[in-house]
Formats: C-alpha cells, sequence, structure tokens
C-alpha cells in the first residue's frame, strides 16, 4: 500500500499571504478608498458652490428687479411735497433710497396693504449686509416701525449704488439733492459676496439703468379730487 503523498514545506507556504502581502493589499485599499472619498468631497463641494453661486445671481437679478419696479412707478406731487419727497443718502458705504410710488400687486409685500397700491419705500442695506426695503402707507408717520413690513431682498450685500444723470453736466453723479424732484434716470448697481484682498469685485454683480417716466406734478395741476385731504403748507 502505497503512503500518502505530502508536499514540500517550500510548496505549501505559497497557499496562503504573507504579512507583508496583506499590508501592502490593506495599503493599496486605503488608497483607493482615499482617492474615491476626495473625488466625492470635491464633488459635492464644486456642487454647493455651483448651487450657492446660482441662487445667489436669481437673488441679486430679483433684487435689482424690485428696485426697479419701485423706481419705473415713482410719484411726486409738490402740492403734498412732505408726502411725497424722494430722499437719498449716499454719503455712507452703501446708498440709501426712499421715495412714494405706484406698485402693482406682484411686488414683494404687497399683501399687507389690502390692495394699497401708492406707498413708501425705502431701500438700505441694514448691519448684517442685508439689501432690506420698508415698506409703508403714504399716509402713515414715516417713524412708525410697526408699518414698515421690512423684506430682506438680498443678503451678502457688498455693493449698493446709486447713481443719477445730470442733464446739464451730461454724466452720472453720486448725489442727488432734490427731494421735490424726481431724477429722470436712475443706475443701480447691487454687488453680492464679499470683496477683499485678493477679489477685485464682488462675486455676483448686477447693474440697471432705470429711466423714470412719470415728472414731478407741480401744485397748480393736481386735481385733489372728492374727499381728499387738502394740500400740506
Amino acid at each position: 500500500m502505497n503512503a500518502p503523498r505530502t508536499l514540500p514545506a517550500a510548496r505549501r507556504t505559497r497557499d496562503a499571504f504573507t504579512l507583508i502581502e496583506v499590508l501592502v493589499a490593506m495599503f493599496i485599499f486605503t488608497m483607493i478608498l482615499t482617492s474615491l472619498y476626495g473625488m466625492w468631497r470635491i464633488i459635492t463641494q464644486s456642487s454647493r458652490v455651483t448651487l450657492k453661486l446660482a441662487t445667489d445671481a436669481q437673488r441679486s437679478r430679483m433684487a435689482v428687479q424690485s428696485v426697479e419696479q419701485a423706481l419705473t412707478g415713482a410719484q411726486l406731487f409738490q402740492a403734498n411735497a412732505a408726502l411725497y419727497s424722494f430722499v437719498v443718502d449716499t454719503s455712507g458705504s452703501f446708498g440709501a433710497l426712499s421715495f412714494a410710488t405706484s406698485l402693482s400687486t406682484t411686488f414683494p409685500g404687497s399683501g399687507f396693504f389690502n390692495g394699497e397700491r401708492l406707498r413708501r419705500v425705502t431701500f438700505l442695506v441694514d448691519d448684517n449686509n442685508q439689501l432690506v426695503v420698508r415698506q409703508n402707507s403714504l399716509l402713515s408717520p414715516p417713524e412708525d416701525e410697526f408699518e414698515t413690513y421690512p423684506i430682506v431682498l438680498a443678503k451678502d450685500v457688498s455693493v449698493f449704488q446709486l447713481e443719477f444723470w445730470d442733464g446739464r453736466k451730461g454724466e452720472y453723479v453720486p448725489e442727488w439733492l432734490f427731494t421735490n424732484q424726481l431724477p429722470a434716470v436712475v443706475r443701480v448697481t447691487l454687488g453680492l459676496g464679499a470683496t477683499g484682498r485678493y477679489a477685485k469685485q464682488p462675486e455676483q454683480l448686477v447693474t440697471r439703468v432705470v429711466r423714470i417716466p412719470s415728472g414731478t406734478v407741480p401744485a397748480n395741476a393736481q386735481s385733489p379730487g372728492p374727499g381728499a385731504p387738502p394740500p400740506l403748507r
């Protein structure tokens, strides 16, 4: 009877992995996982940045559109100059604008006023770098904070610039000192995103040139109409 054959010791050791082979395999597997994680992280961050840029671009366009819509319906009657004053402040880092206007039902916050289209709006940048529009009834006191209905139009604002066309100079000027007169053209620039040492301009920058179709109505041409309050003196 033949005795069972046995493999040599050197042949038997080749049937299993050595410790070095296991470590090398684990190192390669770890490198592959690290590369996959890095690629996934880059794709995730790119998607987040892309969505943020698209959202900021849309928000900046909507914010400028709100300013443009309000300026297009600007109203000014000299017989009631105290109510219809066109007030501009460009002395600070950001511009500010307050005026009376006739707004459509699609303007942000119109639902608060129950169909009252003629009202005063104020555009300004608050301490949190947010572009805010405040609205109140034309006959309500301007200092009444409970009736202004603030709405945030844009966040992370780095530029809110107002310029006005001066027909005598033939150029845009940074100030408008005539509270009882409407400018013919207003150039509005809104920038979103911080500017710093390496960023020469905001991430999002939108400029609109707005022509105000209505001019100042003189006092002798204003018809008070039945039941209207007498002109302010």
